[in-house]
């Protein structure tokens, strides 16, 4: 009996203790949108370089998968190669698994997995289909480095949750940081 007793009273203080923030889609893509516009360089040897900037950006979550995020949005890419000059315009679908990180007090996607893409152009359709396969794997590099949403210390619960995250839960359009005191 005393063992029973024992056991409610450390789960109701282990309850009592622990936090939850919920952060949906809306808000996710919010924070995403906010840091776009930005061009980074993928060098890729003496005679090919590109760079590459994001815009339009989705985040669903669990809805294709339990665990993990799509990644939808367009990117526009120029492209030199030795003295030609090409400019693209991508669509593209990514699938991807979502990470806390403590030290940073963010949330991160990593496991990149193309899904589809689409050139929205067609006049230099060859030369991109050679070079796109490796300027995407650029840009999942580039997305895994960025946060997609970093907690406000601010805000009473996300400086109290930042550094007590203990697991994360996807559900479909939402995302849940559970931590404990």
């Amino acid at each position: 009996m005393k063992v029973i007793l024992l056991f409610m009273m450390l789960s109701v203080s282990a309850w009592a203790g622990a936090q939850t923030l919920t952060l949906t889609e809306r808000q996710l893509n919010t924070e995403l949108n906010q840091q776009l516009g930005k061009s980074f360089p993928v060098n890729l040897g003496p005679w090919l370089s590109a760079a590459i900037k994001m815009q339009d950006m989705q985040i669903m979550l669990g809805r294709q998968s339990p665990d993990k995020a799509s990644v939808m949005g367009d990117a526009f890419i120029e492209f030199n190669q030795g003295q030609q000059q090409y400019h693209w315009h991508i669509s593209g679908n990514f699938s991807a698994r979502p990470r806390y990180d403590n030290e940073a007090g963010a949330l991160f996607l990593d496991e990149f997995d193309l899904i589809s893409y689409r050139l929205n152009q067609d006049e230099s359709a060859p030369q991109a289909r050679f070079i796109l396969p490796i300027l995407l794997q650029g840009l999942t590099g580039y997305l895994s480095k960025y946060p997609v949403y970093t907690l406000d210390e601010q805000v009473p619960l996300q400086r109290q949750i930042k550094e007590s995250v203990v697991s994360l839960a996807i559900s479909p359009g939402k995302i849940s940081l559970h931590g404990i005191n």
